[in-house]
């Protein structure tokens, strides 16, 4: 089996074979320690986001040919939480944006995703709206039995009647612990059904958010937390997303810009 076909039975789109295959063959040779192949990314790539697309793409080389790539899998995590944290700061102070979108009209949109069967996209946004989830909360795998968990990592059990959003691993854990809600939204079970996970820890994380995001103006978790705390100042409104997000009341105040 050629790398070509090892990815096209993966799923993946055409776009993306194509962009793994230009990554591979600009990187060159593979060889030596998962160190070298990180110091030779940085020194063929400048940005973070080229970077961790051609990470990604070495990685799956890696796979592919039955080779260790928890390294080049720890270097696309930090350059993740890099891009992640310059996102962040660029978007601080857009909740005062009067071209940001509403909470009605993300929730129309969540709706059209849903209507056009994009499933996944609908997961995504869903819970980002509904619990103000940070990116990481979305790294999870869906799985159909409890027992199929662990205290460790994030899931979701899906039911016949409801499904268990588990998050394990997310920014606070280490203060509010695990943190478990039970959904009943018909259309979110319907969206799941054929889903084995959302995000991954080696997917270009900012990319994928962007992209579920782009009828939208391609927000992110942050901005799109300031949207729902915008519209919800309220003591009431700010417990509820202190307890969804796992934010202190004082923080959700001072960090975005809550008057």
């Amino acid at each position: 089996m050629t790398f070509n076909e090892y990815l096209e039975e993966q799923g993946l789109a055409a776009t993306t074979i194509k962009n793994h295959l230009k990554n591979v063959t600009e990187y060159g040779k593979v060889g030596g320690s998962q160190r070298i192949m990180i110091l030779r990314i940085e020194t063929l790539k400048t940005t973070p986001a080229t970077r961790l697309s051609m990470a990604g793409s070495i990685s799956k080389l890696l796979q592919y040919n039955n080779k260790p790539n928890d390294e080049i899998v720890e270097y696309i995590k930090k350059t993740n939480a890099q891009i992640q944290a310059n996102n962040e700061k660029k978007q601080r102070d857009m909740s005062s944006d009067e071209t940001l979108p509403t909470v009605k009209e993300i929730k129309n949109y969540m709706n059209t995703l849903y209507n056009n069967e994009n499933y996944y996209a609908f997961a995504i946004l869903y819970l980002m709206v509904t619990y103000q989830t940070r990116n990481k909360d979305l790294i999870l795998s869906i799985v159909k039995s409890k027992k199929e968990t662990n205290d460790k990592d994030n899931f979701i059990v899906l039911g016949k009647s409801q499904a268990v959003f588990i998050r394990n691993d997310y920014k606070t854990a280490y203060k509010y612990g695990t943190k478990t809600q039970v959904i009943k939204n018909l259309k979110f079970m319907n969206a799941i059904q054929g889903l084995t996970h959302l995000l991954k820890p080696t997917d270009n994380i900012d990319r994928v958010i962007k992209k579920v995001t782009s009828g939208i103006g391609s927000i992110n978790e942050g901005t799109l937390a300031k949207i729902v705390l915008k519209e919800n100042n309220t003591i009431s409104g700010l417990k509820k997303v202190s307890k969804n997000r796992g934010t202190d009341v004082n923080t959700l105040i001072n960090s975005y810009n809550i008057t």
